[in-house]
Order: C-alpha cells, then structure tokens, then sequence
C-alpha cells in the first residue's frame, strides 16, 4: 500500500517529509534571472507557495541571499490558502544563505516560529553589511564565525552546495580545518553525488548528512533547470520543528536523512501488506478501567517503555488474545515464567486476592491493516467477531475466523525465543514452516494421509467379507458335486418325470374331486328346493281365492319339478364321473404315471444306497448353486474393488512421500532465501532428520511405545553413537550429498516398512520375538497401526550455527553457545523474514549490551521499513539507537495501567521521558547522535 501525499498520512510517530533545503524567492536579486526577470519577479507569495505545494514538498527552508525579507510575507500569505483547490499542509523554516568571507556560502534553518527579524539579527551578528538579496557581497565574519552566529543564534547551519560554486570544498585547509573540527557542523549540501570529499574530510572519517535542496531561483513553470521541489532530501521527523530537524541531521545518512538525487528508488509511504493499526484495552483489571486505553502504531518500530508492573505486558497479552495467538505458549515449559505470566493474565479473578488480569466485561479492540482492508477484530469474554471496514463504515465481515494465515502477526517473548534455540526443534520448525508458508503443504499431506487411512478401512472391510469366499467356494464344490451325480446318473430325468406325471396326477383327481362335488351340491341343492304349505283358513272356500290357490298349486309343481332335474343332474355327473374314472385308469397316461412312480421307487432304492435319502434334494441343490454363484459373483467384484483400492492405496503413498518432500523442500529454500546473507546465524535442513535420539521419538510416538520397551530392536546406543536397532540401520553409512542421502534415506524406509507389515501379519524373522509379537498383537487389536507405519517419515532435523563475532565466519553449533548467543542467533533468525507484524516482548534478556547494539539494533533498523515492528524493551539502545517511530510510555497510576505519553524521539519531552524510565537513556541518546567523539548540545 502506497501513501502518494504527505497529507493523507494519519500514523502517530515519526515519518518522512519531504523538504526542500534550498530555496529563493524575490527576495534574492538574482531571483527569475534571465529574459523575463522582470516579470517572474512579480509572483505573489500564494503563487510562490503553489508551486511547492504543486511539487508535493512538505517543508521548505526559505533562504535567500543575505536577506529574509519574504519570510513573513509567505507565513502570512500561506493561511490564505487553505480553502485553495490545490492547498496541501506546508511548513516554512526560516532561513538564510549567508555569504561569508571569502565568499563561500552558509545555510542558516530556523525553527518554523521564527521570523524575518530573527534573520535580520543573524546578519547583524555576522556583521553583513551589502546589499539584501544579492549574492556577491560577503559578511565581515569568516565561515567558521558565521556557523558559530548560527549556531549561537538556534540555527543550524549547512553547508551550501559543498560541491560546487561558492561551496566550502573549495577552501583550504587552514580555512576548512576549523569547520570540519566543529562540533556545531554536521550538514552540508552536496549537488553531485559522486562528487569527491576532500582529503582532510576522509581523514577525520566524518560522516556528515548530505542534503539536497532545489536551490531554485524560479518559479515552477519557469525556464530554469532547479524549480521548487525539483530537488529535495527525505527527513525524518515527528512534526517538522528545529529540534526535529536536529536529531535527523546528526542521525544522518541512510537513517533520518535520504536524498532525492540518490540511485536507490525510495518511497518512504509504502507501508508493509499488514501491520497494525492500534489496540483498544476496555475493562481490564487493572488497564482501562473508566477511559478505555488506546495506543495506536506507526507501521514500522514502535517500543513500549516503562517500570515494571506498569502495563506493557497487559498490552501484549490483550494482542495475543485478540489475535488468537494463545496456544504458542504451550510449546513452553508448564512452569516457564512467560507462560505462567500469561496464564495468570488470562482468567477472571474470583476475588480480590485471585490472580487474574480480566474483568467479564474486559473488551478488547484489535486493529488491522491488511492488503488495503481494515479489519478489527472485537475480543469480549472469550468471544471474537471481525468486522472490516467498508467504504468507511464498519460493517460484519462474511468470514469471522481469526488465525495467522488471515491476520498474520508473529509474536515472541523471551521465553519463545530460548526455546526456539533449545534441544526440541519443533517450535522452530512451527516458525520456519509457518514463515515459509508451508500450511498448505502440511494440509495436503494430512490429507494424503487421511485418504490413504480411508482406503485402507475400506479394504479391511472388502477383506472381510471375502475372508468368506472359501467357504462358499467349498460349499459351491459340494452342491456341484452333488448335482452332477444327478446328472450323470439319469436320475435327473426320472426325477423330472415323476414330479411332472405327479402334479399331472394330482391335477386330474382334483378335477374329478371338484365334479363329484358339484354334483354333491345339486343333490343337496334338490333336497333344500320345498315349497311350504299355505296357512289354515287364509284362503276361504270363494271362486276368488279358489284362483289364488290354484296358482300357488302350479308354483309348487314347479318348484317339485325343479328339485326333481337336480337330482336327475347329479345322476347323470356321478355317472359321467364314474364312466371317467374308469376310462383314465385303463388310460395310456394311466400306464405313463405307474412306470413314473415304479422308475422313482427304483430310483429312491438306489440313491439310498448311494447315500442320499431324500430325492428331492435336486431342486434344492439347484436353488443353492443359484444361490452360491450370486454370491461368488459378488464377491468376485469385491475382489476387483479390493485390486482397485491396493492401487489406489499406492498411489495414495506416493502422493505422501511427494508431499512429505515438498514440505522439506520448501523449508529448505525458505531458509536458504532468509538467511543468504545474514551474518549472525546460519540454519539448514536435514531432510528426515539425523538424530538418533530424535528419530526413536518419532517411531515410538507412532508405535505408541512411548517407554523403553523393544530397546535391542528400536536403537541400542554405545556411547552416544546408534550401534544397532531399527534406527541404527537407517543412519548407518548414509551419502553426504542431501538427494543421495534422502534417496537413500526414503529406500531404507520402505524396506522398514516392508519388515513391518510382515510382522503384523505374523513373520518373526525381521525382529526380535517379543518386538514382532507386539507388532502381530497390536495390528490386530488396532489395525490402524500399520496404516500409521505405512505413512511414517521422520520430522526434519534442523542444523542450527551462529556465527561468533556476527560477521558471517567462524560458524559454530548452537549447542556450543551461551544463552545470550543462541537467543540472539534466533533473533537475528526471527528479524531475516517476514512482513508480518513482530511483537517481541522483552528480546534482550539474556544479550549483552554488544549484542543488542550488533545485533538487534542493526537489524532492526534494517528491516523496520518492510514490515512492523513492535517491541517491549527495557534497553535504551533497542529504543533509541534502533530509532522507535513510535513510543508509549506506560506507568502505573492509582491502581491503573495508564499511559503516560506517546510520541516521537524527535520530542524533547519523550526523550527526557525515555531517560527518566530506562537506565542508560542519556548514554543511548549519546551513543546514536555522537560523530567522532564530539558530542552536540542538548541531545536530549
């Protein structure tokens, strides 16, 4: 993210101004010069501005030739311009450039309170007695007297355009010696580059800043070559001041001072992809009680200062908790002081003698910048939310998961950083691997892993269901067996015709039996067909009811008749039933049905001889080999689906071992980029690991033997060295060269893993007999164990050097350090990468003050411009000499957590509040502003 105008920037703490050290106005007589003199004297103040403004300068020394007559024309016409379409902040230092006796030319600055009186009293002091504005006319007073009238006055003087015309390379060495001696000089104007230094400035080695100012005489639009802004020089400081500008010259080259002319691009608004913005403490037990308390960040060094039990760790465990950062700590011992500390921290106090450092209605309020999003992330009673930034209003971001790959932020205490340096390389594997961005690769492994694991389930599942397939193979046997008796006996036939002739033969008496039947229901339908008499005296003897009963007479005949053909009927179907009866006993098929049941009476007297008692077990034997192929065709496919997942499953290993190279190969190229050129610590990869000890680990933990059982066949050591076992195998007279040695390695492997799934499957040869019987034991109660063994690598080991006196030679072990060089080398390790935010809590404990200044301050200084940095310090020179931005002094107030004040080392106030809390202040403040011995007034 690019910050394109001073303006739009709203960081606390120092930053980078863009300043014009050399300019003129209409003041000076040589100001337009050429053609249009005249005319382009005429510019108005505002246009004079405008054109600064137009050039994105920040601060502009006005210095004109021995005069300061526009200085409070132009500070009273720039509030004139603050509702102009092209008004952006300006600040004017007063100034003037001097010609001294001799004619060589001094620069005078002043702070921007100061006036055209001011200047006119410095020119008096100088006794300056030509014209005002012109250029040809020189003060009484020499060069060294008029940087000591400077000085005296509460300038600063710089040397004008050294370089060139009128500049003080020019003079000799009985004039220049006194000024390069004194100890108010300490900035000059160099137009070229590459313009050689005189010889008495190599020999006192002095390394004073270089600025560059436009030295313009034109307006912008103008004719000449110089216009404003067309040359200028990057300051740093907090808000443009006298004092500011000081400690940024004194600081000098590189650090607070930065020339426009010089090769190297820079673009000090390029602020790093993530960095924090600020975090909000509401609530806590002893911080932000009543007012919340909020420190905000600059992008690149911040430091939190103070007394102990003044807050600065309250700050950094509110960061870990709204950053989610907590479950680090646990690679620290239980009882480590860090951790204990933030353990404590981190609970509601039950009553007012508990430990606890949150209160239920703690708040905490975490802001972030990441890829030109805002984010902040709002921590209350264990429950995080994310909001983001939208078009300026806050609003609930659509992902609320809070972790380093979406809000990266490292965090190290000193705790963290020994144990980065210690026997267990794990947490300095989590380091490089998350720096390395290996989470991806982590994630496929584990899911190579995790697909191979469920292949593997299946295949046990396939498996048994074909453990059966014997069986039924011997049972398909037996009934082909036994139907081909059958068959090739004849009695297949026979047992078809008698069951044919017997279903014909049932069928043909249940058809006579239904007939004689229906003839059994007409005779007792005859017997039910009576007609009832009439009752006495309903019909009277009268030639009426005489005719009635007449009709009734008739109907009974009928009905009598009626009866009588049924039972006529069922004569004549018994008959036909009989007649029938006889005509099929004496029938063709009649004879076809006896011969049918003779052949299976034979038959049954043979099978019985044979063995087989019951003759229909044909049909049933045929319903069984239907049954049996089903399933053996069943099974057959499962026997296909098993071949398909054994290679499957292979291929599933293979993409294991690929992953598990990746993620060695990128840790490797990781650390080779990041530590190329770095002079304190040197790390490398050893792929699988060359520990002994650390490799038995690693298989015991996946063989869950996690005591000393199965030592002859694991790793027997003799005198510190593996003499045999599984281990000392693998390690034995491996390739030098890393790709033999992996190749090597990785074909070892795979025989071990051979070994090992013989052994689970009952081969004793391979290990002892006890090793091998738990293996065989094991993988049957457990068979998960062998897909373990089978996806098994060994961690990376890590070679971890330092270098002794930091400048990249003489590499020794890190086991051979003392604590203060392995926890400088794992600094100088956590300062070489990233661009993530560092939070370092108290990175000194156990560093010499050397190496804090070598080592810790340098880099610091170093990378502070790619990424954030934020630490908390009770050094000075961490502070001070590694030019914090950003401060916040905390003190503990009232039962409080406060902060004190914030701001910038360019603050005469915070330096003396720098001084006031951490021993060895005023030394540091010396140390960084010290040139050759000769200390400057006042630094701090």
């Amino acid at each position: 993210m690019t910050i394109s105008t001073g303006q739009e920037w709203t960081y606390p703490g120092a930053r980078w101004w863009k300043f014009d050290f050399h300019t003129h106005s209409p003041a000076s007589s040589d100001y337009g010069k050429g053609a249009n003199q005249d005319s382009l004297r005429q510019i108005t103040p505002e246009d004079w501005l405008l054109g600064f403004m137009r050039a994105g300068i920040d601060c502009v020394a006005v210095t004109d030739h021995n005069s300061g007559a526009w200085i409070d024309t132009l500070k009273a016409a720039l509030p004139k311009l603050e509702h102009h379409g092209e008004f952006r902040q300006l600040y004017l230092f007063p100034g003037v450039e001097i010609t001294a006796n001799g004619g060589t030319h001094i620069l005078a600055l002043f702070d921007p309170c100061k006036g055209s009186s001011d200047i006119d009293k410095l020119l008096g002091d100088v006794e300056y007695r030509g014209e005002p504005g012109a250029s040809d006319q020189a003060a009484k007073e020499a060069p060294i007297g008029v940087m000591e009238a400077i000085w005296k006055s509460g300038g600063i003087p710089i040397l004008a355009h050294v370089d060139g015309p009128s500049g003080a390379w020019k003079l000799r060495g009985n004039t220049l010696g006194p000024l390069l001696d004194s100890e108010g000089l300490f900035a000059m104007e160099v137009v070229d580059s590459d313009a050689k230094h005189p010889a008495l400035y190599r020999q006192r080695r002095l390394t004073w800043a270089e600025v560059l100012g436009s030295d313009s005489h034109h307006p912008a639009g103008g004719t000449g070559e110089r216009l404003p802004g067309s040359h200028y020089t990057w300051v740093k400081m907090g808000e443009p001041s006298r004092e500011g500008l000081r400690l940024a010259l004194l600081d000098g080259q590189g650090f607070s001072i930065r020339r426009s002319a010089e090769p190297e691009p820079f673009d000090p608004f390029t602020l790093p992809k993530h960095h924090i913005e600020a975090i909000e403490i509401r609530q806590a037990r002893y911080m932000g009680r009543g007012d919340p308390a909020e420190l905000r960040f600059s992008p690149w060094l911040n430091a939190l200062v103070g007394g102990r039990g003044t807050g600065k760790s309250t700050v950094i465990h509110a960061l870990r908790l709204a950053s989610g950062r907590e479950q680090e700590l646990d690679l620290l011992e239980e009882r480590s002081g860090p951790r204990l500390t933030f353990e404590r921290f981190n609970r509601v106090p039950s009553n007012r003698m508990d430990k606890g450092g949150l209160a239920k209605s703690t708040e905490i309020r975490w802001t972030v910048l990441r890829d030109g999003v805002r984010y902040q992330v709002h921590r209350k009673g264990g429950d995080r939310s994310v909001r983001e930034e939208v078009d300026g209003n806050w609003k609930p971001s659509s992902a609320q998961a809070v972790g380093p790959e979406r809000l990266p932020i490292r965090m190290f205490n000193q705790g963290q950083i020994a144990e980065l340096a210690g026997e267990n390389q794990q947490a300095l594997l989590q380091v490089i691997d998350e720096a390395a961005d290996v989470a991806g690769l982590q994630r496929d492994l584990t899911a190579a892993k995790d697909a191979y694991y469920s292949l593997r389930a299946r295949i046990r599942q396939v498996d048994g269901r074909l453990a059966d397939r014997d069986a039924l193979v011997a049972d398909h046997e037996d009934v082909e067996r036994k139907l081909k008796r059958f068959e090739e006996a004849g009695h297949t036939q026979i047992l078809k015709t008698y069951r044919r002739r017997g279903r014909q033969r049932r069928e043909t008496e249940r058809q006579f039996d239904a007939a004689a039947e229906a003839a059994g229901r007409l005779e007792e339908t005859a017997a039910n067909l009576q007609v009832e008499d009439l009752p006495d005296g309903l019909f009277v003897d009268s030639a009426e009811d005489r005719e009635a009963t007449a009709v009734m007479d008739s109907l009974a005949a009928g009905v009598r008749g009626a009866a009588e053909d049924l039972r006529a009927a069922a004569q004549r179907l018994n008959e036909v039933v009989a007649a029938q009866r006889q005509a099929l006993a004496s029938s063709a098929w009649q004879a076809s049905v006896d011969r049918a049941h003779e052949d299976y009476d034979r038959l049954v007297k043979v099978l019985r001889e044979e063995g087989v008692d019951d003759p229909g077990e044909y049909s049933r034997l045929a319903q069984d080999r239907q049954r049996l192929d089903s399933e053996l065709a069943d099974l057959d496919s499962l026997k296909e689906e098993r071949d398909r997942l054994v290679a499957e499953g292979r291929t599933h290993l293979r993409r294991v071992l690929q992953t598990r190279r990746a993620v060695s190969d990128a840790r490797r190229e990781f650390l080779s980029l990041a530590l190329a050129d770095n002079r304190f610590v040197r790390i490398q990869t050893r792929t699988y690991g060359d520990s002994p000890q650390a490799l038995e680990r690693s298989l015991r933990e996946v063989l869950n033997v996690l005591d000393d059982r199965f030592q002859d066949d694991i790793l027997v050591m003799d005198n510190d060295h593996p003499s045999d076992g599984i281990i000392a195998r693998l390690l034995a007279d491996l390739p030098k060269e890393s790709a033999d040695r992996r190749s090597e390695l990785e074909a070892r492997f795979e025989r071990l893993k051979d070994h090992m799934e013989a052994a689970c499957g009952g081969a004793k040869e391979h290990f002892g007999g006890h090793f091998s019987n738990y293996l065989e034991r094991e993988s049957r109660r457990a068979p998960e164990l062998l897909d373990r063994l089978l996806t098994w690598f060994p961690e990376d080991g890590l070679k971890v050097e330092y270098s002794r006196r930091g400048d990249a030679t003489d590499f020794q072990p890190i086991a051979q350090a003392s604590a203060g060089q392995r926890s400088a080398a794992m600094l100088a390790f956590l300062l070489a990468h990233g661009e993530e935010p560092l939070v370092l809590d108290q990175p000194e404990d156990d560093l010499d003050n050397h190496l804090i200044y070598d080592l810790v301050v340098r880099q610091i200084r170093e990378n502070k411009l790619r990424r954030q940095i934020i630490v908390v310090t009770h050094n000075p020179n961490i502070v001070v000499n590694g030019d914090a931005e950003m401060l916040h002094a905390l003190e503990f107030l009232d039962g409080q957590c406060v902060v004190r004040q914030s701001g910038s080392l360019q603050e005469q106030s915070m330096r003396e509040e720098v001084c006031r809390v951490m021993e060895g202040g005023t030394e540091a403040f010396r140390r960084r502003y010290r040139r050759l011995g000769s200390e400057p007034r006042r630094v701090q």
